[in-house]
């Protein structure tokens, strides 16, 4: 539901905001369209919280064959935009080391239930490939922490992928279908652009995260805005 009350009224909301970004050398045709795009979504963040008065603080985490932490619990309007250096497009893509190191350090931050009203962790992975150089974790071990995480109250962990073996692996973990989005190889800053949209209007309306209906919107970006027709319960 939308809320109707000013910014300053509303009682204050904490946001654990993971954000998981492929950075493997197949998104060379497009890292700098997808880097464009997440700038421009930690901007309008910054807004749409300040907005709601919803406290996020963004995990940003930009993996290939390597993980690495840009941002490890900003708030987010202390955050600088990502440079060419820290997102660039390079070597092979460990998916499930990457969402797993995710849901493991959003699990160690709020172990005990959450109440959605007044906190909520939200885990946005995107890959434009299929898993290939993971080390820690396995296609049973990933499936295991998938499967205790993903249902818990005040909890969404949602994939944007284009990549349909990669979609697949995903399945295979169990993972829950109303929570992927399917993009063609040559959608990569599309399905940023979608992930972001989705963040951000949850953000700015407070509307809770682990109810949405994650679905891509089957009509062109400059006719209607994705995520339109988001579930509103």
């Amino acid at each position: 539901m939308e809320n109707t009350l000013p910014p300053k009224t509303l009682p204050p909301k904490t946001l654990h905001y993971y954000l998981v970004a492929d950075r493997s050398g197949s998104m060379s045709d497009q890292i700098e369209e997808v880097r464009d795009e997440i700038n421009k979504h930690l901007l309008e963040l910054a807004s749409d919280s300040n907005e709601s008065n919803t406290h996020v603080r963004l995990h940003l985490l930009v993996f290939n064959s390597q993980l690495d932490w840009i941002f490890t619990g900003q708030s987010i309007d202390q955050v600088m935009p990502l440079t060419p250096q820290q997102y660039y497009a390079k070597g092979n893509t460990a998916l499930f080391d990457a969402a797993g190191q995710a849901i493991e350090w959003a699990s160690n931050s709020c172990p005990n239930q959450l109440d959605p009203e007044k906190e909520e962790v939200v885990i946005m992975i995107f890959s434009d490939g299929q898993e290939n150089s993971s080390r820690k974790f396995n296609g049973e071990q990933f499936t295991q922490l998938v499967e205790r995480h993903q249902d818990r109250i005040g909890w969404t962990i949602a994939f944007s992928g284009c990549d349909l073996r990669g979609l697949s692996q995903l399945r295979n973990a169990k993972w829950r279908d109303d929570r992927m989005l399917s993009y063609s190889i040559d959608e990569k800053s599309a399905a940023m652009r979608d992930l972001a949209y989705t963040v951000s209007e949850r953000t700015k309306k407070r509307e809770s995260f682990y109810r949405m209906a994650y679905e891509k919107r089957d009509v062109p970006h400059d006719s209607k805005k994705p995520g339109d027709d988001l579930d509103k319960k």
